[in-house]
């Protein structure tokens, strides 16, 4: 096993997933360099570590998904989450797994560069309409929700599965430019990744398997857990702050800078 790789690709899972600079695409790299693995076993470890940040999902927010299973006795708030996580589910599935199938052909990171920085753009100009408007308290909170959005956030999700493309990052601007609160974006973006990051992790395991499921793989997801439980934490005080402009603008800045990592260290 080698220790020092996978303490490497664990720490930059448990940063990475969270922030708009795609995790996938950053243990990519980082796996080509230190394992010497080809770009396609690459990106599927990249979607294997992805395992990594459901397990700290569902313990940082166990309460959200106790509240939707609540949901099937007709609690309100727990229909409302459960009703989110369905309709994000549905769509990203219908969408990102025929887009997974021809991605591992094709591998068109630059073009998903592009997208993820344009994403980046659009919210650092919500940034400034909000400095200007100060409509900060007009922000909507996740109760506000709609159907439409639901589905919007899970094209988001499903067009993450291009390399470049940070599920995080295209939930989270999203959901930024969908007019909702810094903090209620963030969560709701974070409490999708039980969902999508198993279907990934499975996904990837399905198409390499051993490959990908090694000693290395299993110490970069147990340092990939503690990690991603800390980065959470701050991510979501940082949301908390009540500076949205200065949210959006930070948030759309990574997402600009991730897009051009992956165009100037295309596959």
């Amino acid at each position: 096993m080698d220790w020092l790789a996978g303490l490497v690709l664990g720490v930059v899972q448990g940063v990475a997933e969270w922030l708009p600079i795609s995790s996938k695409t950053q243990v990519m790299f980082a796996s080509m360099w230190l394992l010497g693995l080809d770009p396609g076993v690459a990106y599927s470890l990249g979607l294997f570590l992805e395992a990594a940040s459901v397990l700290a999902a569902l313990i940082y927010f166990r309460h959200i998904y106790a509240t939707a299973l609540r949901g099937f006795l007709g609690h309100p708030e727990g229909r409302r989450w459960l009703t989110y996580f369905v309709v994000t589910t549905a769509v990203t599935g219908a969408v990102g797994v025929p887009l997974y199938v021809a991605v591992r052909k094709s591998m068109p990171a630059g073009a998903a560069g592009w997208l993820m920085a344009a994403l980046g753009v659009a919210v650092m100009l919500n940034a400034f309409l909000l400095s200007r408007a100060k409509r900060a308290a007009g922000l909507k909170d996740f109760r506000e929700i709609t159907l439409r959005d639901m589905a919007l956030v899970g094209l988001a999700q499903a067009i993450a599965v291009l390399p470049g493309v940070s599920r995080s990052g295209a939930t989270t601007t999203t959901l930024l430019l969908l007019g909702y609160k810094p903090e209620e974006a963030f969560k709701a973006s974070f409490a999708l990744v039980p969902i999508a990051g198993l279907g990934a992790a499975v996904l990837s395991y399905a198409a390499e398997g051993g490959a990908v499921a090694t000693a290395t793989a299993a110490l970069a997801m147990a340092v990939g857990v503690a990690v991603s439980l800390a980065t959470i934490e701050a991510l979501l005080r940082f949301a908390k702050s009540g500076r949205a402009a200065l949210v959006n603008a930070v948030v759309g800045l990574l997402a600009v800078a991730g897009g051009l990592a992956a165009l100037i260290r295309p596959v």
